[in-house]
């Protein structure tokens, strides 16, 4: 007999109650003819960024190109009605569904598996439904590390990975009604309307609940998802037997976003403020804070595999608004915030490079730093570089940025790199043939 909170839960569950679907621009491909041992599209990513609502967006997609209802199942493995989550209620989920659609299973089901990593032992649980079931399975997941170690582990060769942000200010642009013009134009109306939207996006950030509050409301809803990072998906998840220290390291970090991070420091910081910590168990938290996609540590750029670096590296929050919201009351400016942004961006357009792909650069001659280098660490060379200047009228401040990508681009042997500008028009700089392509940010954004 079929479990009746299961049950309840697939009756209850109706796509129409979550219109309208606002469309996020992560592709998951063309889904591919339900058939046992199929590949397994698997998005990661922080809680509340959105992928419950992706899994949507695909599940009205099939629904438009005829599939049936009936031969599509969704389920969240979060629901608090189902704790613990064990191998057995992935197994009681399918059969209920089977019970409510006896014939799905026969034609090919489309399943949609979401936070599958509430369930004890996951990986080999949907191993052995791949193998055994006709059928197109999705599944999603708040942490890296299901990911990395999992499904590698248990899926090698036989998972595709999409990592999914929070909103990008295009996406933004449109969950809020703002247009952006096509093509290369834009009025001085346009321009003025644009540069005040990523201002706006720079505070609020790109989480999709956030948006249709005020910022009174938008502050308490960021923290509280920040708090609950930490609790579930590190103070729980690993045992931490000191929460305080998970809690307030999180939050130094949200602070500083765009900046470098001393775990010494931190530590030091700590135990003058009477919190008892040590540097080992501040470096296993910030691991598991990047697991859970709460923040990514950028290290300078090494072309050995052997070769260590003594560099200090830098911390960027998942988004630009969580971080505002989180972090102590002063400690992320504007111009951190616009780098944490870029920083996102660039990894939006390059998926499915390795990890790493994304660093720092110091310049051999005179320690200059390139805010970011995009390119396999494994090629000769960087693909592109990229610096941020929050204010490219400042005639001091844009030549600092610019002496170091001019160095860069001489010692990578590169001839052009490109400077965002939070505020600052579109310029060319030149100078022994190589060029510097000065961007305004908001229209860098829309790419």
């Amino acid at each position: 007999m079929a479990n009746p909170v299961i049950l309840e839960i697939l009756r209850d569950f109706d796509l129409s109650l979550y219109a309208p679907l606002h469309q996020r621009a992560l592709s998951l491909g063309e889904p591919l003819p339900p058939r046992a041992g199929n590949l397994v599209k698997v998005v990661s990513g922080m809680r509340r960024s959105g992928k419950s609502y992706r899994l949507f967006q695909e599940m009205r997609a099939l629904a438009d190109a005829g599939i049936p209802q009936d031969r599509i199942c969704y389920f969240n493995f979060e629901d608090d009605r189902l704790a613990p989550v064990t191998p057995q209620t992935g197994d009681e989920v399918l059969e209920a569904f089977q019970a409510i659609h006896p014939h799905a299973f026969e034609e090919g089901t489309f399943l949609f598996f979401d936070e599958l990593q509430e369930m004890e032992n996951w990986g080999p649980w949907l191993r052995r439904i791949v193998d055994t079931h006709r059928a197109t399975i999705y599944a999603t997941g708040s942490s890296s590390k299901m990911l990395s170690r999992e499904i590698a582990t248990e899926f090698r060769g036989r998972a595709l990975e999409f990592e999914l942000l929070p909103l990008s200010f295009a996406e933004y642009l449109s969950f809020n009604g703002i247009s952006a013009p096509a093509g290369v134009g834009y009025s001085t109306a346009e321009r003025i309307a644009l540069e005040g939207a990523l201002a706006d996006y720079l505070r609020r950030g790109g989480f999709p609940a956030a948006q249709e509050l005020s910022n009174q409301e938008a502050v308490p809803l960021l923290q509280s998802y920040v708090q609950r990072v930490v609790a579930r998906d590190v103070i729980e998840r690993h045992n931490i037997a000191k929460p305080r220290v998970a809690t307030a390291f999180a939050q130094r970090l949200m602070g500083l976003n765009g900046r470098q991070l001393s775990v010494r420091k931190i530590a030091n910081d700590l135990k003058s403020a009477g919190i008892s910590t040590s540097r080992e168990l501040l470096s296993d938290l910030l691991g598991y804070l990047e697991d859970a996609y709460l923040l990514f540590v950028v290290r300078e750029r090494t072309y050995s595999l052997a070769e260590s670096t003594n560099s200090i590296p830098k911390v960027y929050a998942i988004d630009p608004g969580l971080a505002l919201a989180s972090g102590r009351a002063n400690s992320n400016d504007a111009g951190q915030r616009l780098e944490d942004a870029v920083y996102l961006e660039l990894r939006r357009r390059a998926p499915g490079m390795r990890k790493e792909a994304i660093t720092s650069l110091r310049t051999s001659a005179h320690g200059y730093e390139v805010d970011f280098a995009l390119g396999d660490a494994l090629d000769e060379k960087p693909l592109g570089l990229f610096q941020v200047c929050a204010d490219a009228h400042d005639e001091a401040t844009l030549n600092r940025e610019l002496r170091a990508l001019w160095e860069a681009l001489d010692e990578q042997g590169l001839q052009e790199g490109i400077l965002i500008a939070g505020d600052g028009a579109e310029a060319t700089h030149t100078r022994d043939g190589r060029i510097v392509r000065q961007i305004p940010a908001w229209r860098w954004f829309l790419g």
